[in-house]
This record gives structure tokens, C-alpha cells and sequence, in this order.
């Protein structure tokens, strides 16, 4: 009886990684289809944006890479805005845009149709991070995002890249340690 119990872990929010096979990609098209009618400016802008180090054993998994958050029910809160040239460089963006989410600006924009709403976090004036689905009002956005952007803060990068197979399933491939 006099045993302390131990105090559960709080937690905590997680980022994780995706890749493709090719810029043919299901999943790939319905990611830049969505960013398209978020983030206009970049519907015809070129997939690869970032390059990984050259020493990096994450960039042989896939094509390109992103990164999106999850909440602790495994919710997707966002997306990275960018589609990396591989999955290395998907999570050194995602650990830099993890540092510096309190100099990041909350904005709403407007969807395709009056009844669709996101939200986008811009640094230096271009697009880090976006929603990842819609909102019926500019208000439940903005506080949607104001949520992604403390979660995000605070969230577990997971080390690990969810890659897809010749049969459009997914598997998770441990290749880096923490």
C-alpha cells in the first residue's frame, strides 16, 4: 500500500512520413489536388522543392517525401505544404518547421465553394504548413489550426517512413534512430 503509482504518460501528438513510388501515385495525386484548390500558388509548381542530404539513408525509400501530423487518436490535423524530393528531406523540414511553429502566421482561406474552409501556417511568407481537410467556416479553421499548430509543437517525429507497394498497400520502414 505504500507503492507510489506511477503517473501515465501524457500523449502527444505525432508526426509521421509518407512516400511514393512515382509521380503517377494515387495517394500522390490526391495530396496535390487537395494543396491545389488550398494553396493556388503552387497548384502547377514543380514536386521536387527541397533536396535531402546526399548522405541520408531515408532518400533511397521513395520518390518524394511528406509529412503530416497526427493527433493522439491518429486524427490527421495537417500536412506539410511542400512535397520533398525525398523522405530525408521531409523530416529535417519537419523538425524545422517543429522549432519554429510560435514564428508561424495562422491563416483561413476559402475552398472551392463558399462552405469550404482551411487553414494555412506560413513562415517568411510562404506556405509550411496546411490543413488536412475542410472546415464549414473561416472560424472553426483558424481554431483548427490554432490546435494543429499546439499539437505540432509538442508532437513525437516519429523516425520512421510509411512507403508504398507494388499493391498500393503501405507498410512502415524503420530506417533511422532517434
Amino acid at each position: 500500500m505504500s507503492d507510489q503509482l506511477s503517473v501515465p504518460r501524457a500523449r502527444r501528438g505525432r508526426v509521421i512520413f509518407d512516400t511514393f513510388r512515382s509521380a503517377y501515385d494515387p495517394r500522390l495525386a490526391a495530396w496535390l489536388l487537395f494543396r491545389s484548390y488550398v494553396l493556388p500558388e503552387l497548384a502547377a509548381t514543380q514536386l521536387a522543392v527541397q533536396e535531402a542530404a546526399p548522405d541520408s539513408q531515408l532518400a533511397s525509400l521513395g520518390v518524394f517525401g511528406v509529412w503530416r501530423l497526427l493527433a493522439t487518436n491518429n486524427r490527421e490535423l495537417a500536412r506539410c505544404a511542400a512535397v520533398f524530393s525525398s523522405p530525408a528531406a521531409a523530416v529535417e523540414a519537419a523538425l524545422v518547421d517543429q522549432r519554429r511553429t510560435g514564428e508561424l502566421q495562422l491563416a483561413a482561406v476559402r475552398g472551392p465553394v463558399a462552405t469550404k474552409h482551411a487553414w494555412v501556417l506560413r513562415g517568411g511568407g510562404r506556405p509550411v504548413v496546411t490543413s488536412a481537410r475542410w472546415y464549414e467556416s473561416a472560424g472553426e479553421a483558424v481554431a483548427a489550426g490554432r490546435m494543429a499548430t499546439t499539437v505540432l509543437a509538442s508532437a513525437e517525429v516519429v523516425q520512421a517512413v510509411s512507403i508504398g507497394t507494388a499493391s498500393g498497400r503501405r507498410s512502415r520502414v524503420l530506417e533511422r534512430s532517434s
